[in-house]
């Protein structure tokens, strides 16, 4: 099944951008079999590359990530996705030792995600500019609209761990989050959880959120010093269990509790009936602390992120000895970080030699690349000579060499083959008969595309041509009830208590306590309000 390939591509692409050694062809196995059972993952090290902080993982670990999909019952059975002990524990880049094979393969990696980011950008870009008629919901679109109505989720333990002996050596910092249940499941409409009956028009989810707390704790005792299966166990330790908080935690805001009632009219296109979206939040007792010393420490890590981040390049010329009796060392760092960094790119960069090298690595690129597009299976010495171009080239010049390799090819009037797309970009549209009378027209005209006037015109050439036919791009859609509310958003909270100290056992400067707050947004687009 169709549905079956998308799972198996969506799992493959997540967890294998994050776990360590995943069997993928275990995996594929699993999700046509209808279960997927996997334990004890271990979580990469540079999980994180793709927010660009200065900060890797230490310890990464899933304890259980189950996943039942009913093929046969698809309508009579609820999917359940069930993932339990997640525990991150997060670190200063520095304190991992630098290990040159394993950093080049996780800047690689980093490489080839932001490469494929891209592509998917570019092909939605593609597909959306394909989509000139609102078609009525494929068989695809409504077995996934099926499984989500049944789709019952529960995330529960979950802890996410920062420490930091870097930023203060006197006054080691730890901060987190901890979860202890995350649950989400479809209800009717007393909100009872069951299955989703057909004859309803809308669809309810019931979200429970249970005993969420922040932490931020100075002079801490770090984790990170552990071995794995020690630090793990620590973390553990730092869920909510049956009510009991664990010790050793200055609290941010104490374990708090949450329910939702989620009401979502999927034929909100025709049906005014109903909001589109219509969520009531319950908020139970919430409580924020701060204290003197956790201030001082969050603004000493603000400023050491800047530094973390600056010192990163020289990272791998860094001396692995301490910075006592060892000034020669230390100054022959500085001394080569600077040169290496700094200054022999940029007179590397502007020699004759180096940009003979640049461009010759750019046009064999573009041609291999051109090789791949037309290519219903690109050889493994292709993708490999390709791999070994990306490793020199930078993600800016392999997008421009590529975008120049797509262009030759569609204007020599090749089919495109690309991983996961169904056609060919190479084809000339819909209206390919309007020139196809002449073939000399027909060869200028192929990398015309349906839709693609607006991309042609400049800023102030679209500004006139909309002033001139009554066009605006804010334009309301004239078949929406004025009345008809699209959004809905109630919040509840029934007490909340903000405490300022001195210091953590000491008694409060101020408190500040607010009861029974609620508050409703209403948004209804036709009439472009918002209450």
């Amino acid at each position: 099944m169709v549905f079956e390939s998308v799972v198996v591509d969506v799992l493959n692409r997540f967890l294998g951008d994050y776990v360590v050694n995943l069997d993928t062809s275990q995996l594929s196995l699993g999700i046509w079999a209808g279960a997927v059972a996997l334990k004890n993952l271990e979580i990469k090290e540079n999980a994180l590359s793709q927010l660009d902080v200065p900060f890797k993982i230490k310890v990464g670990h899933i304890g259980t990530l189950n996943l039942i999909i009913p093929w046969k019952n698809l309508y009579t059975q609820p999917v359940e996705a069930v993932l339990e002990g997640v525990y991150l524990l997060i670190v200063p880049s520095s304190r991992i030792k630098y290990d040159p094979i394993k950093e080049e393969k996780q800047l690689f990696e980093a490489k080839q995600q932001e490469l494929k980011r891209i592509e998917e950008a570019k092909r939605k870009v593609a597909d959306q500019e394909k989509q000139l008629v609102e078609k009525q919901d494929t068989f695809t679109e409504k077995l996934i609209t099926q499984i989500i109505k049944n789709l019952q989720v529960k995330i529960s333990n979950i802890h996410i761990r920062y420490e930091d002996d870097v930023t203060n050596r006197e006054n080691p910092l730890s901060f987190g989050i901890s979860l202890q249940n995350l649950s989400m499941q479809t209800t009717d409409q007393y909100w009872i959880p069951c299955l989703h009956d057909e004859t309803e028009k809308l669809f309810r989810k019931l979200i429970r959120l249970d005993n969420l707390f922040a932490y931020w704790n100075v002079k801490t005792q770090l984790f990170y010093l552990s071995n794995y299966d020690e630090s793990v166990s620590s973390l553990r330790n730092g869920i909510v269990d049956e009510n009991i908080v664990p010790e050793g935690y200055d609290f941010v805001f104490r374990p708090i509790s949450a329910n939702a009632k989620l009401q979502m009219n999927r034929r909100s296109d025709f049906d005014f009936s109903a909001p589109k979206i219509d969520l009531d939040v319950e908020l139970h007792d919430i409580t924020i602390q701060l204290n003197k010393p956790q201030y001082f420490s969050f603004m000493e890590l603000l400023e050491s992120v800047d530094m973390m981040t600056q010192n990163v390049p020289y990272r791998k010329f860094k001396p692995d000895v301490p910075l006592r009796y060892h000034a020669k060392e230390w100054w022959a760092y500085a001394i080569h970080g600077i040169l290496e960094v700094n200054i022999r790119p940029h007179l590397r960069m502007w020699s004759w030699k180096h940009i003979r090298e640049h461009r010759q690595k750019m046009k064999q690129y573009k041609e291999l690349y051109k090789k791949k597009l037309t290519s219903k299976k690109p050889s493994g010495e292709l993708l490999n000579s390709l791999e070994d171009l990306e490793k020199t080239l930078d993600v800016f010049n392999i997008t421009v060499a590529r975008q120049q390799a797509e262009v030759e090819v569609k204007k020599a009037g090749y089919r495109i083959f690309r991983e996961g797309a169904e056609e060919s970009e190479g084809n000339k549209g819909w209206f390919s008969w309007m020139w196809s009378w002449s073939e000399s027209h027909s060869k200028q005209q192929l990398d015309i595309k349906p839709g693609s006037l607006e991309e042609i015109l400049t800023p102030k050439e679209k500004s006139l041509l909309y002033e001139a036919i009554g066009y605006s791009e804010t334009a309301v859609d004239p078949t929406l009830p004025k009345t008809f509310e699209a959004m809905k958003f109630f919040v509840h909270l029934k007490s909340m208590s903000i405490i300022l100290r001195e210091q953590q056992q000491k008694p409060e400067l101020l408190d500040i306590v607010v009861e029974e707050f609620s508050t409703l947004i209403v948004q209804r687009p036709g009439a472009q309000a918002v209450k």
